[in-house]
């Protein structure tokens, strides 16, 4: 079993307090500079901390302060995994902000500058936990910084365990240390994994409504010459290679889908139009080269435009 330390501010003034507690955070937990924030109570603050294998695992109750890692602390090898049992939070790293409210656990990185915010009274259990070790089990550990786990049976099943280890920690020797620890960090991976299959699915779904807009914004100006990539690219706010390689990932290509649209249209319009002539209806849908329109249209129907209005 590790050796259990613990600070407590009990007993000190206000000034000797924070100053008291600055100290035993950066003991704890890496060098930082913590500060009041709000006020109106007696700062009063207890931090327990113990080693259980390659993990520390802090337990904290304090009024509420604030927590800056800035960008000239120096090198740490160290990722924090934070449980918040009581009060809110604000965590901003990497640029991003996580509010986290009652239940909820945040993640975050001593390699980079944060700012933890307990903006009411906080209870936490903290997991302090080697960068290299969890590094190792999943390349997706930037991803989870400053977001919430994906709800779900993976996310539940390492907090189940956190929960249960931070409770009887105290009482593991020290080879099941070990094995808890590494347990720990292999069950985060996974959570992580599915935080960042998550991140891929949504990642695709916006993917495929811009290809989505992009097709409907071709579809209501199939009769303007000048519809090309670029055009429909800066509608949507896209490189132009960006938009083409949507059409890529959906077994197309922008070119051959404007013709498809246009050669559509031009089909349904000799099926439906007995008075317009073929050629206006050519120019109307955004051929500009008659010949061109007459070739293409036979090589998708196999018939001539002239064919297919008499059909």
């Amino acid at each position: 079993m590790g050796v259990m330390r613990t600070w407590s501010t009990e007993g000190l003034s206000e000034r000797d307090g924070l100053a008291f507690w600055n100290d035993a955070v950066c003991d704890a937990f890496l060098r930082v500079r913590t500060e009041r924030s709000g006020g109106g109570r007696p700062f009063r603050a207890r931090l327990r901390a113990l080693d259980l294998g390659t993990l520390a695992v802090n337990s904290l109750e304090a009024e509420s302060y604030r927590v800056r890692r800035g960008g000239s602390g120096g090198e740490s090898g160290w990722a924090f995994v934070n449980l918040h049992h009581r009060g809110r939070c604000r965590l901003r790293q990497n640029g991003r902000e996580q509010l986290i409210a009652r239940a909820g656990v945040s993640i975050n990185l001593g390699i980079s500058p944060f700012e933890l915010d307990f903006q009411e009274e906080v209870s936490m259990t903290c997991f302090r936990v080697p960068l290299a070790g969890l590094a190792a089990r999943t390349a997706e550990l930037g991803e989870a910084v400053a977001r919430p786990l994906v709800p779900g049976g993976a996310s539940e099943l390492f907090l189940g365990y956190a929960g249960t280890l931070a409770r009887t920690a105290a009482s593991l020797d020290a080879a099941a240390a070990d094995h808890a620890a590494d347990c720990f960090m292999d069950l985060l991976a996974v959570a992580i994994g599915m935080q960042e299959q998550a991140g891929e699915a949504a990642r695709a779904a916006v993917r495929r409504e811009l290809f989505r807009r992009g097709c409907a914004y071709i579809r209501a100006r199939l009769g303007e010459p000048a519809l090309d990539l670029a055009a429909v690219a800066a509608y949507l706010n896209l490189a132009p290679r960006t938009l083409q390689a949507l059409f890529k990932e959906q077994g197309q290509t922008f070119t051959g889908h404007l013709l498809e649209q246009r050669l559509l249209a031009a089909e349904r319009q000799l099926a439906c139009n007995g008075r317009a002539r073929v050629g206006e209806i050519a120019y109307a849908v955004g051929f500009s080269d008659l010949s061109y329109f007459n070739r293409a249209f036979r090589r998708r129907f196999g018939m001539t435009p002239g064919e297919r209005r008499g059909a």
